[in-house]
């Protein structure tokens, strides 16, 4: 007669039963210098190294969140954030995300018609929340390392932060974020910390690229936008921030230099979620932060007309004008 399931486990069957832990089968992952352990794969990020054993500083886990919170101190339907300081962020009726001190996300999959869509706003919209929570700076930029210099390129949604650090890629220059750039400082010198290695990009510019999207995964289903691994693999080395540039439209391709009082502005509209930052009660932190970046570092405008043809150009400009 075979053995009863319960024989094969060697558990007594009167044995209490034990609540199962959810990290059991969990992964520790490098996330801008955090050690995150994760009780849900993140195929983007780096592993920890299984020799540094410093402690968790962040804990992910699959479990149910409220639709709301109680006494919430903001009016938003998508976003709440109550006195503690902890963030509800919904997506639809798909996500949810309970962001609790900048050590623990609970993510509930209401709906797993798009079970790998979690990571998109994990690493985006979350990350920044993290951030605040966690009294960094998060800029709504690309970084890369050009030429032994630091580069941040800072824009708006759309702005072609992605699509212009592809470019720099192909011409040899490594990436080390996309999207959002995590800032701290050391002493007094301004650092960026790496998040992760993984560009973003529509199909428009893998078209105009002459790239493939077979292989390539969507990063959600409905969206005409795909996940790329950029050239030159990935170092996690925090670095002294050189330069910011902020982008914006132009009929011919400019950069000018910006005076510390203009740099303030130009750099805060681009922190990313300004308002959780207000709602969490840091918007005094943050204006010191800003202005601290303004003096600290250079801060470019970089003009331009939005043609993939003129990429070349505006890339030989940074690195001639700004990455020496």
């Amino acid at each position: 007669m075979p053995d009863s399931p319960a024989a094969n486990l060697c558990i007594p069957l009167s044995a209490p039963v034990c609540p199962l832990d959810p990290f059991a089968m969990a992964e520790d992952y490098f996330l801008c210098g955090w050690r995150v352990r994760s009780a849900l794969p993140i195929p983007d990020l780096v592993h920890w190294p299984a020799a540094d054993e410093r402690p968790v500083d962040l804990l992910i886990e699959e479990g149910d969140v409220p639709e709301r919170l109680d006494r919430s101190v903001t009016p938003g339907q998508y976003v709440m954030v109550d006195p503690a300081g902890t963030i509800l962020l919904r997506i639809g009726d798909t996500l949810r995300f309970l962001v609790q001190d900048g050590r623990r996300v609970t993510i509930d999959l209401c709906k797993r018609e798009e079970p790998e869509s979690w990571r998109l706003f994990f690493l985006g919209t979350v990350l920044s929340y993290l951030c605040h929570q966690r009294g960094v700076f998060p800029l709504h930029a690309a970084t890369l390392r050009i030429d032994g210099r630091t580069i941040a390129i800072a824009g708006v949604q759309g702005a072609g932060k992605s699509t212009l650090a592809y470019a720099l890629n192909q011409r040899g220059h490594l990436l080390l974020s996309d999207d959002v750039t995590v800032i701290r400082y050391d002493g007094d010198r301004p650092e960026i910390v790496p998040t992760f290695p993984r560009l973003r990009l529509w199909r428009t510019t893998l078209d105009a690229a002459g790239l493939s999207t077979e292989g390539l995964t969507r990063v959600r289903p409905h969206l005409d936008k795909y996940e790329l691994r950029p050239h030159g693999g990935f170092d996690q080395t925090p670095l002294p921030l050189d330069a910011i540039l902020v982008l914006g439209g132009g009929p011919e391709t400019t950069l000018s230099r910006l005076a510390p009082r203009a740099a303030v502005p130009a750099i805060q509209t681009h922190v990313t979620l300004r308002q959780a930052a207000t709602a969490l009660g840091h918007q005094g932190r943050l204006f010191t932060t800003t202005a601290r970046l303004a003096s600290a570092v250079p801060v470019y405008r970089l003009l331009r007309p939005m043609r993939f043809e003129d990429l070349p150009e505006v890339a030989a400009l940074i690195e001639r004008e700004v990455g020496q």
